[in-house]
């Protein structure tokens, strides 16, 4: 998979001079072997996907990346007077930014029949995998999302990046909000296991959410999560990413962006555009509602560490796994 992503991508990224006139959004449906769904781009998630189907079975009622946060090393902060001063090349000063992918953000891809979202299947190891895919410039970052879909039942989101703002060490921090409506009958169930754990009522290692609340990895112990139909009790599996190379994994939370998965009640009035601006975490849990055999939402961050001696024109890549279970 890791040439899959890398190597279609570098195929398509010279880049076209941007077309006058194009529309401000896409919306489209595609079926493909096993798959079904829509995508599109709008309201500044980047490019998202809805109503998620493998073998005609709901899995996903939406799929998006609302925001990347990104964090400087150094930053201009308004309570130190010190950081004021200097150009950003003088200073190494950035940030904090929230970058939001937005169609008017897109660059054309050249070689590619639809121009601004790439639509391209191939074949690695005997499966067939399709890719889906958007280039943004946000300044001077370049950034590449997409959605990697196996004929066998994966689907891989995946964030490409490169560009400096600053000549500084910093962190971006995509975050995924995946919203699970398994079989569409909104009696979602959400699991984690830790090997070496213990029986608590769903077999060893096997821990039941109850509430809403945030979760990190455990790379000692293997965590992965699992959401599934109460009903027939077909899910997904949700496995943090083993990174692309030069990176081994999905990066480390920090105090900037602290935790690496956040377990939702799926909500309309949540399913919106980035709220909490480029400092916030995300919130939605104040209520700490109940999420046993609910609409679940599972959010997944990742931490994509830029060191500023890789230089601008190094594009790192990282996204969890997401694995169809029945």
């Amino acid at each position: 998979m890791k040439r899959v992503v890398m190597t279609t991508f570098l195929l398509l990224c010279a880049l076209a001079a941007p077309l006058p006139g194009s529309a401000q959004s896409a919306s489209e449906h595609v079926n493909w072997g096993r798959w079904s769904f829509d995508y599109e781009v709008r309201d500044n998630t980047g490019l998202a996907l809805r109503q998620v189907t493998y073998d005609g079975e709901l899995v996903l009622g939406k799929a998006s990346m609302p925001v990347l946060r990104v964090k400087y090393v150094k930053e201009r902060v308004w309570w130190n007077p010190f950081t004021w001063f200097g150009s950003r090349a003088d200073s190494g000063r950035c940030g904090p930014f929230q970058d939001r992918l937005r169609w008017q953000d897109l660059v054309p891809i050249v070689n590619c029949a639809d121009n601004k979202v790439c639509v391209e299947s191939s074949t690695l190891n005997g499966i067939k995998w399709l890719e889906l895919g958007i280039y943004a410039r946000i300044g001077e970052y370049h950034i590449y999302q997409s959605w990697h879909f196996s004929e066998d039942g994966e689907l891989r989101p995946v964030v490409q990046s490169r560009g400096l703002s600053c000549n500084t060490d910093h962190v971006h921090h995509p975050y995924w909000r995946f919203d699970f409506d398994i079989n569409g009958n909104g009696m979602d169930q959400v699991f984690v296991r830790d090997d070496g754990a213990p029986d608590k009522g769903w077999g060893p290692g096997w821990t039941k959410y109850t509430n809403e609340r945030n979760d990190v990895k455990h790379p000692s112990t293997h965590r992965t999560w699992f959401v599934r139909d109460q009903l027939t009790g077909h899910g997904v599996w949700v496995l943090p990413g083993d990174g692309y190379a030069p990176l081994k994994d999905d990066g480390e939370r920090d105090s900037f962006a602290d935790h690496d998965v956040a377990i939702r009640r799926a909500k309309p009035d949540e399913d919106v555009p980035w709220v909490f601006g480029a400092r916030g975490q995300l919130g939605y849990d104040e209520d700490n509602q109940g999420v046993q055999e609910q609409d679940v939402v599972l959010w997944y961050i990742a931490h994509l560490p830029h060191m500023a001696a890789l230089g601008p024109t190094k594009w790192l890549t990282l996204g969890p796994t997401l694995k169809v279970h029945r």
